[in-house]
């Protein structure tokens, strides 16, 4: 674990910032094509698609975060 976070804190001096973006619908859009189908919706493939990178990728698919409903 340590030196995941070390790698990262190497590669991501400021911490992750990605330049692009992509909205929440799009989001569940990734994870619902992921979890349909790993095989044919692979990270890379879905980095090329939604024009992000594939750390980006990682990251949204395990990430379990969701907003609360105040907004």
């Amino acid at each position: 674990w340590t030196e995941h976070r070390a790698s990262l804190k190497e590669r991501f001096p400021e911490g992750w910032n990605p330049p692009r973006k992509i909205s929440r619908e799009a989001m569940n859009a990734l994870r619902l094509f992921h979890q349909q189908d790993p095989e044919q919706f692979s990270v890379p493939m879905l980095a090329a698609k939604f024009l992000i990178s594939p750390e980006a990728v990682r990251r949204i698919l395990r990430s379990r975060w969701q907003p609360t409903g105040e907004r």
